[in-house]
């Protein structure tokens, strides 16, 4: 009997190893049309493509880089509609550390004797 689990494990884990990688190239037209919506700056890249079944629609999970670092995740469904985008959180602190570099720091409160 736990050979019958070992086969099973071995022939689903070898599917999805053979299992060919998605590319930009080959996603739906209309997921296309919607990552090129998101990607509007030169600089970001595509790093990773996952789809998983959301009742009876194909979601595409892409992965965005910005200069080599993790940047963004989007969802889009089979019909090219866009139904999560998540901002990377070490990259967003980093873009608030930036903008808080400029800021002038305020007076503390003066204590009473």
């Amino acid at each position: 009997m736990r050979w019958m689990f070992v086969i099973a494990a071995i022939v689903l884990l070898s599917s999805a190893l053979l299992a060919d990688p998605i590319t930009v190239d080959s996603l739906p037209g209309p997921v296309r049309d919607s990552l090129k919506s998101v990607l509007q700056n030169p600089q970001e890249a595509v790093a990773n493509i996952e789809t998983y079944d959301w009742g009876p629609a194909l979601i595409y999970k892409i992965s965005i880089t910005l200069n080599s670092q993790p940047y963004l995740e989007v969802h889009i469904a089979d019909t090219g509609q866009i139904l999560r985008t998540d901002e990377n959180v070490d990259m967003a602190d980093k873009d608030d550390d930036a903008d808080d570099s400029d800021a002038t720091p305020s007076p503390s409160p003066a204590s009473s004797p």
